[in-house]
């Protein structure tokens, strides 16, 4: 990767291009400001642009996208000739550039050797006893598996009729024979670069970066088979962004773009290599998370969802939110179709309870406040609502209450109006404070259902042995990390 902004000298820049790009591909790298000859780059052997404002993650991922392209190593030739001479002389040449050569003297073994081989690039014969070589690559074209599979003749007769024959039948290139060594090597790395780039192409978002819905989907199916084969879990979530329509109208559909393209790349950085990450179309992204269960699939999403609500777009004009649906396999769903309806129902609910927010699938906008995970009893309004915010960024539906009195009652009558696995019990409250609270539940059975975790600037021995042996099983004191806070809350739903 050469930077022509390094130094001024820009002819010494070119010469060292065309040095170094004699045995490796390189990319060249400008800033906007730049006034670059791009011929003179490309007749000094550059392989591509970047531009230098990139983030680190996309000249990565360039770099990476080129060496793929133009990597010979581990590429499967299938050779199709009758004359075992030239095949031969085809193996011995192709094996020095570490390509992979299997041959096929007989025409009519030709699909038995397709299958068995599974090759990257066919060098097919054009004059055959039986079986023409334009005939066997007409077929070839027929079929939707190998229709896009490149194909270079090798061929005696360079005549305009015989050409005009090759190119009609579907082939890709054609080689003199008697051909020399290095053009082979050179016409089969050009033609797998050309396809290559091709595929990448049909296979990515060009607006995010991103894999489309169509090649995500295979490496999503990989994901499900390697969770089942390895026994574990695995995740699929939706994310999308909340009031994309406002953004569009506010700023132009440019604008929506930008905002996309700023947030494909936040996607790229912030997920881990093994995960699969994809556009499926409008604002929809999808993530497909390996060794994820539901706990921690919702823990990091929400950490992506605070990230990105923290984070301003399109030039700090704008912030943005997320509302995320996660599903598990293989309790929400045996394929990729079935978990993407789980999660796209659960993002609904999401939406509906006001985004900004991960929901876990199976959760149903009728099962109403009554139930919830998290119920938090907090007199410190701006406390509560900061803690409230991050347990639903997190997947959970939480309640919140100001007032002693109000929690007992609520918590622990005979038809208790409130349901929740966890309960976060300050100490300090109005009317009845939280050390009440909390033994009048345990009197009335609830802490049978509910674990208690007590928050209290209370450090005292004795105040916290109080407090458990009154039923709590935990005790943060304030001021406490939030992050801390969402672990021991995530141990206790695992109680």
């Amino acid at each position: 990767m050469l930077d022509l902004s390094i130094g001024t000298d820009a002819d010494a820049a070119m010469a060292f291009l065309a040095e170094a790009s004699a045995d490796r591909p390189v990319m060249v790298a400008a800033g906007a400001e730049q006034q670059i000859d791009r011929v003179e780059v490309a007749r000094r052997g550059g392989r591509g642009f970047l531009a230098r404002s990139l983030e680190p993650s996309e000249t990565i991922a360039a770099a990476l996208e080129l060496r793929e392209r133009v990597r010979v190593h581990g590429t499967r030739i299938l050779a199709i000739d009758d004359d075992p001479v030239v095949l031969s002389v085809l193996q011995s040449v192709l094996a020095e550039a570490d390509l992979v050569v299997e041959t096929c003297e007989d025409p009519g073994r030709f699909w038995e050797r397709l299958d068995e081989v599974a090759p990257d690039l066919v060098l097919l014969d054009f004059c055959m006893p039986e079986i023409s070589g334009a005939d066997l690559c007409r077929a070839l074209r027929n079929e939707a598996r190998w229709v896009g599979l490149p194909v270079i003749f090798l061929t005696a007769r360079t005549d305009a009729e015989s050409v005009r024959e090759i190119f009609d039948s579907g082939a890709d290139d054609y080689l003199s024979k008697p051909f020399v060594g290095p053009e082979v090597v050179a016409r089969i790395a050009n033609r797998l670069e050309r396809v290559r780039l091709y595929h990448a192409l049909a296979d990515t978002d060009s607006l995010t970066g991103l894999p489309n819905r169509r090649s995500s989907m295979a490496a999503l199916e990989t994901l499900l088979r390697m969770a089942d084969r390895q026994r574990q879990p695995a995740a699929l979530a939706i994310l999308d962004v909340d009031r994309f329509k406002s953004i569009n109208d506010a700023h132009g559909h440019a604008g929506g773009d930008a905002l996309l393209h700023e947030l494909g790349a936040a996607v790229r950085r912030f997920f881990r290599g093994e995960d699969v990450v994809a556009r499926w179309g409008g604002d929809e992204l999808v993530v497909g998370m390996y060794g994820m269960v539901d706990a921690d699939s919702r823990q990091r999403l929400g950490d992506f969802v605070e990230e990105v609500r923290e984070r301003r777009f399109l030039d700090a004009r704008i912030a943005v939110t997320l509302s995320v649906g996660v599903a598990q396999y293989s309790t929400d769903g045996a394929d990729v179709g079935e978990l993407y309806r789980a999660a796209d129902a659960a993002l609904h609910v999401a939406k509906a309870e006001g985004g900004d927010r991960v929901v876990p699938a199976g959760r149903d906008l009728r099962d109403g406040p009554a139930m919830v995970d998290v119920a938090i009893v907090e007199d410190d309004a701006l406390l509560g609502r900061l803690l409230e915010h991050a347990l639903q960024t997190r997947g959970y539906r939480t309640r919140l209450i100001t007032d002693g009195v109000a929690a007992a009652a609520e918590l622990g009558s005979q038809t208790p109006q409130l349901l929740a696995p966890v309960l976060l019990l300050d100490w300090d409250l109005p009317g009845l404070d939280g050390l009440r609270v909390l033994r009048a539940l345990r009197e009335r059975g609830v802490l049978e259902r509910t674990t208690v975790i007590m928050l209290t600037a209370r450090g005292a021995e004795d105040e916290v042995l109080e407090a458990l042996e009154a039923g709590a099983v935990d005790h943060v004191t304030k001021p406490f990390s939030v992050p801390v806070l969402m672990q021991r809350v995530r141990r206790a739903m695992d109680r």
